[in-house]
């Protein structure tokens, strides 16, 4: 059994990851004894059917196998291509979803910072130097809990706080 990533599991890594555009994309993966087995098997039928039209009837059957391998032949091309455009367009979808949630998240920790920067530097302001440390110190541990929960996705599990003790979110 082969380990090969699908076309699936390379797209949500791609999401997962950040990958960047210029990424290739992975290896598509051929079953060749599926192919080659279809390709005898065609092959034998037609044959088989050469044998058993009478010799009057050969010019006309090889018309027909023309006609239906050139029908086959348009139809498995436009399938392909619908496939490859379906797939793409869906890989371009998630992959844009997750890089607007990345820059939207990134935005949001982005202006916690600023107003966690602007309490602090009013703390210092304000406060002895002794008071400000322990309260920039705590502020500091809940903003980090805080930007952990975010990312992580787990906002109702607590979390062990630095100290060892279960601590909740602070809301």
């Amino acid at each position: 059994m082969t380990t090969e990533p699908t076309i699936e599991a390379a797209a949500v890594a791609d999401t997962t990851t950040g990958a960047t555009d210029g990424a290739l994309p992975p290896r598509i993966r051929i079953r060749w004894g599926w192919f080659l087995a279809c390709v005898v098997l065609g092959l034998a039928a037609i044959v088989a059917g050469w044998f058993l039209v009478s010799p009057e009837s050969r010019l006309g059957y090889v018309g027909g196998v023309f006609a239906g391998v050139g029908t086959t032949l348009l139809l498995v091309g436009i399938v392909v291509l619908l496939e490859r455009r379906i797939v793409d367009t869906a890989v371009r979808v998630v992959r844009d979803a997750a890089k607007e949630a990345r820059i939207r998240t990134n935005e949001e920790v982005r202006a916690q910072i600023r107003d966690f920067e602007d309490r602090v530097a009013g703390i210092w302001e304000t406060a002895t130097p002794e008071s400000a440390a322990e309260t920039t110190r705590r502020m500091s541990d809940e903003f980090t809990e805080r930007v952990v929960d975010a990312y992580a996705g787990d906002d109702d599990a607590p979390r062990e706080s630095s100290s060892g003790e279960g601590a909740s979110r602070p809301e």
